[in-house]
């Protein structure tokens, strides 16, 4: 046994060696903080994948007419700022849990959306084409300076763009049902703002977390819109 030379303010010492009484819970605190982390990531995840997946149903039922300009751009933005951000020093693969699983439904709206207009002629309004400019110029700084902050900072303004058509579309009415389903964007609103706190609490991930931020509030104006235009159809047929 070793020599007991008694306690102090954090534990015992024995032998001349220090031993942390604080050890042991400090270890659950941290181990309880990543599996919190990783339960939060897990649900981001399963509500990001659910909603694609409804998305692309009703698209191809043709219960959904969503601007391609959107979607086209955010595949733009998704990956580049995917790119960006893990080029940071700062990056986690559970932080960007939302943005990787955007990458995957993105994509495949995007496919349901050539799928379900196969043969038709694809065509942009002027705002559109000034948002795809805008995004592609943002594209070509971002190459040529290969700065990570640059990269994120800009493709979340290029992310904010991506919303507009459809924001554009949602404010022009017409009788009918919303081109947009409103339980598409409510779920993306909730996922998103499971995203702010995952990456507010924690390690206080602020970077990855303007990315969650953005989307929540984008999407809350588009639900917004989504419920404004229900009523007004409602009312005309009431």
């Amino acid at each position: 046994m070793g020599k007991w030379d008694g306690w102090d303010a954090d534990g015992f010492v024995a032998g001349g060696v220090k031993y942390d009484g604080l050890a042991e819970p400090r270890r659950k605190e941290a181990l309880d903080q990543v599996t919190a982390t990783l339960c939060a990531a897990g649900v981001v995840v399963l509500l990001d994948v659910w909603v694609g997946v409804r998305y692309c149903v009703k698209l191809i039922r043709k219960e959904a007419h969503p601007r391609i300009a959107t979607w086209l751009i955010f595949e733009l933005g998704v990956v580049m700022s995917l790119v960006a951000y893990f080029a940071s020093r700062d990056h986690s693969l559970v932080k960007a849990a939302l943005n990787l699983t955007d990458f995957v439904v993105v994509t495949g709206i995007i496919a349901a959306i050539f799928f379900e207009q196969r043969g038709e002629k694809i065509s942009f309004t002027r705002n559109e084409r000034l948002c795809l400019v805008i995004a592609g110029i943002t594209m070509v700084a971002w190459t040529i300076t290969k700065t990570a902050w640059i990269g994120f900072v800009g493709f979340q303004v290029v992310m904010t763009v991506a919303y507009l058509p459809t924001i554009e579309s949602m404010r022009q009415w017409k009788p009918g049902r919303s081109p947009e389903p409103v339980e598409t964007w409510g779920m993306n609103a909730v996922a998103a703002l499971i995203g702010v706190v995952l990456d507010a609490t924690g390690r206080h991930d602020y970077v990855a977390m303007l990315y969650p931020l953005r989307a929540f509030l984008l999407c809350v104006v588009i639900v917004v819109l989504v419920v404004r235009w229900e009523r007004k159809s409602r009312a005309l047929r009431g």
